[in-house]
């Protein structure tokens, strides 16, 4: 009964196109193991969007992860992000211009374009059981991010249609999430490629936004696999700074 819910969850956000946007994930892991049980990993990884002609994200995670037993493995991970944001403001009442009638409530009226920095750690425990050639895994992750205060000098303004050296102050930012995802891989016999098929919440305090992914993993021989897949975010209080995106990745893991 779960599992039909985790489905149709993947299958709702495929309807919400409006307000979407368009991008790419494209990222290399190396891993190492020590020992059957502990596991490090490091990550690169570029992001884009507005139909990938921009890039949205920079990032290195490093990883660590310890099977505790058969089928269940705690890990821990520290990621620094570089972002390209698009802060985007909208007219009020209280806008002179929308007083004068020349802009309606709700038109876009400023954005501010500038990258920033932010800090994020994550703990997550996974527990994963096989049928047959299925695999069925469930990760809980709670995800701590930091981002310092940064001052962005200027702006540009959408009806005038010209910027200005006006500053402004984005405060020190905190944020604590809870992930749940729900995965299932399918091993076919004879075939390299194993197709997989995943979903997962993001919740502070109320649901924030629901990811799903399909997608094939290729394995090349024991140390090289290539995994493609294509991925939708669907953010619950969607706007023009965090749009719903359709996502196609490419992942390149070796192990060493």
């Amino acid at each position: 009964m779960r599992a039909a819910f985790f489905v149709c969850l993947l299958c709702f956000p495929f309807g919400g196109w409006a307000q979407s946007d368009a991008g790419s994930f494209l990222s290399a892991e190396v891993c190492k193991e020590v020992g059957k049980r502990l596991s490090f990993g490091l990550e690169i990884e570029m992001r884009t969007r507005d139909a990938v002609k921009d890039i949205d994200r920079l990032s290195a995670e490093f990883q660590t992860s310890y099977k505790l037993c058969d089928g269940l493995k705690l890990s821990a991970g520290y990621v620094f992000l570089g972002d390209h944001n698009k802060r985007i403001s909208h007219y009020k009442e209280n806008d002179r211009d929308y007083r004068k009638g020349l802009v309606e409530i709700g038109d876009r009226k400023n954005l501010r374009e500038y990258w920033g920095l932010r800090h994020r750690m994550h703990v997550s425990l996974t527990g994963s059981h096989r049928f047959g050639r299925l695999k069925l895994s469930l990760r809980e992750r709670w995800q701590y991010t930091f981002q310092p205060s940064h001052i962005v000098e200027g702006r540009y303004n959408y009806f005038y249609q010209k910027g200005d050296d006006a500053p402004h102050l984005y405060p020190t930012k905190v944020s604590n999430v809870l992930r749940s995802r729900l995965a299932a891989e399918y091993n076919v016999k004879g075939v390299k490629a194993h197709p997989h098929i995943s979903v997962e919440t993001y919740h502070a305090w109320n649901l924030k936004k629901v990811r799903g992914i399909v997608g094939v993993e290729w394995k090349i021989n024991k140390r090289h696999a290539i995994d493609s897949f294509y991925l939708y975010d669907h953010v619950v209080k969607n706007n023009d700074n965090n749009p719903r995106r359709h996502i196609l990745g490419v992942k390149y893991q070796v192990k060493i």
